[in-house]
């Protein structure tokens, strides 16, 4: 073969591998470059993914954050609820100037909070915008949460009911029927002890043989183990909240904390209500249910200790009938130890069901009581009791104090004064203090009060003729009874069925024997009902309750509905 062919057919075949090296390696490069921006991409995607779930922290860190400002209170002092940042636009999602809450969660991370009133559809809510930013080197996402919340704040001081009991009696803490219109809060809780031997349960006085007839219990007389502890124990000290003289337990499951049947109810409106009681009465706040707006009195049953029978026709609520002008089902029912009767459950009217427990636990609400525990009063000076207290801020009267329609009476003082005319016309303020017994006369009669005060005894009042408000209970006139012992509406022979408008505390009990109408709260240990009284609570009561009113300070208690959640 030619030299120079061959030469040729080896140069061209060089060239040709030069070329191809040259296009694998532009391949590589390609692939190499393809690579590293594959993995620059990675890596900046996974930097903005971290940055955006950073960001996203920040901002439910701020949803949070804000929550607890209106559960808690705010960081410049701003009381439970009121937390709030300044939003000047009239436009809800313009927030180029407003005043934000401003805080860091960590390096490069920040989150800017807008808390301002709902307006249009979210109105009577609270609207909470919290930006969450988070920056990495020259890289920085921001995400957006708007969240509408609604806050739900409940005073639950005794006052804000129609009926509160608190230790009860023989085994229930209502005796007889009783229809009510309102909050129902019964305790049944066990009246507190002295642990002398600190066994932790309460010791009776254990029967023993008095051997040596000295009238009291000398080591090694025979005794009576009743508790099996194997020694004598004597009646421990206790807090006779109800004034039977006996240590009364906690009300368990088989006691009953009230038994409604026939015409007994408990309801959430004034629906049949005396039109001469209603015309004395604030109109009832509205709500919307159903998508109607409707009366109610936001009423909830809540029962601590015993048992709930219902039968026959009785109901606690009732079911919603779409179209009326009222509420018929109550806001809440709370009851620990359920429901018996014939109807139990099933007659149960709640917006939650009846399978709710009681809801606020130990200590949050107790029964104030006022002939045994100290009390320290606003200014400072501490009183053995609350009785001594109101004491000494009252016009004392001495002897039991008889209050008649048709004989005229002025009684004053700087702390307090009630004057009545023989028209039955009676004026009171402040606090009258009557150290025997208090009572209203003649039977079948109507005193007409006006201004605000309250009469305080430490035995018992006795009531016998209709205490009715000049103008508005309780805005203008709320009329408070205090009474150590008892309060007792209608009890004497002739007797009419009474109309009232008041507020009501007496620390043993309250009895009530004629199909007496009654608007206002009523606060006892235990109460004796017969005939059905009707009871109807007044929402505004609890806010303008008449001076020295046992446990008048609010107990709010607050939780918050997240309504809706999104990110914008």
């Amino acid at each position: 073969m030619d030299s120079g062919l061959v030469k040729g057919i080896v140069g061209s075949r060089r060239g040709s591998a030069m070329v191809l090296g040259f296009f694998a390696l532009m391949l590589v490069s390609a692939l190499g470059i393809a690579l590293l921006s594959l993995a620059t991409n990675a890596l900046t995607a996974a930097k903005r993914d971290t940055l955006r779930a950073r960001a996203l922290a920040c901002a439910e860190a701020g949803v949070d954050m804000a929550i607890s400002f209106l559960m808690e209170g705010g960081p410049n002092g701003e009381a439970p609820g009121e937390f709030r940042t300044n939003h000047p636009s009239s436009d809800p999602e313009d927030h180029t100037n407003d005043t934000m809450y401003v805080f860091s969660t960590g390096p490069g991370e920040t989150t800017r909070l807008c808390v301002r009133e709902g307006s249009g559809l979210t109105a009577g809510k609270i609207v909470i915008t919290s930006f969450g930013t988070a920056t990495e080197g020259g890289s920085s996402v921001t995400r957006i949460l708007k969240v509408v919340v609604k806050l739900n704040q409940e005073n639950v001081n005794v006052w804000n009911n129609a009926i509160f009991a608190a230790v009860g009696q023989a085994g229930r803490c209502i005796n007889g029927n009783v229809a009510i219109r309102g909050s129902v809060h019964l305790l049944g809780d066990a009246e507190e002890f002295t642990d002398v031997d600190g066994d932790q349960r309460w010791d009776d006085n254990e029967p023993y043989t008095d051997s040596n007839r000295n009238g009291q219990y000398d080591l090694g007389e025979p005794f009576t183990d009743v508790d099996g502890d194997g020694h004598r124990d004597a009646r421990e000290p206790f807090v006779d909240v109800n004034g039977n003289g006996v240590r009364d337990p906690a009300l368990t499951v088989t006691d009953l904390a009230t038994e409604i049947s026939g015409t007994a109810e408990i309801g959430n409106n004034y629906s049949g209500m005396p039109s001469e009681l209603l015309a004395k009465l604030s109109p009832l706040p509205k709500v919307l249910f159903g998508g109607e707006l409707v009366d109610s009195l936001q009423a909830k049953l809540r029962v601590k200790h015993g048992r709930v029978d219902i039968s026959g026709s009785a109901t606690v609520g009732y079911p919603d009938q779409p179209g009326n002008s009222y509420k018929e089902t109550l806001d809440g029912t709370y009851v620990n130890d359920g429901y018996g009767g014939n109807k139990g459950a099933s007659s149960v009217y709640s917006d939650n069901g009846p399978l709710h427990g009681y809801d606020l636990g130990d200590g949050v609400v107790t029964f104030p009581i006022i002939d045994s525990e100290t009390y320290t009063a606003p200014n400072g000076i501490t009183y053995t009791n609350y009785l001594n207290y109101l004491q000494a801020n009252a016009t004392v009267v001495p002897g039991n104090l008889e209050i008649r329609k048709g004989t005229a009476l002025t009684i004053s003082g700087p702390k307090g004064s009630l004057v009545i005319d023989s028209s039955g016309n009676m004026t009171i303020s402040g606090i009258v203090y009557v150290t025997g017994t208090i009572s209203f006369q003649p039977k079948q009669s109507r005193i007409t009060y006006s201004g605000k005060g309250t009469l305080v005894t430490p035995s018992s009042i006795y009531v016998h003729c209709d205490l009715m408000p000049r103008t508005n209970f309780p805005r203008s006139d709320a009329l408070g009874l205090i009474a150590g012992d008892r309060i007792e509406l209608a009890t004497g022979g002739g007797d009419a069925q009474l109309t009232m408008a008041i507020a009501m505390y007496a620390q043993h009990q309250i009895v009530s024997s004629k199909q007496n109408q009654v608007a206002g709260t009523m606060v006892s240990s235990y109460f004796s009902m017969t005939n059905v009284p009707k009871l109807y609570q007044v929402p505004e009561l609890a806010d303008n309750l008449p001076p020295g009113m046992p446990g008048g300070d609010p107990i709010y208690v607050r939780s918050i509905t997240i309504e809706s959640w999104q990110e914008i």
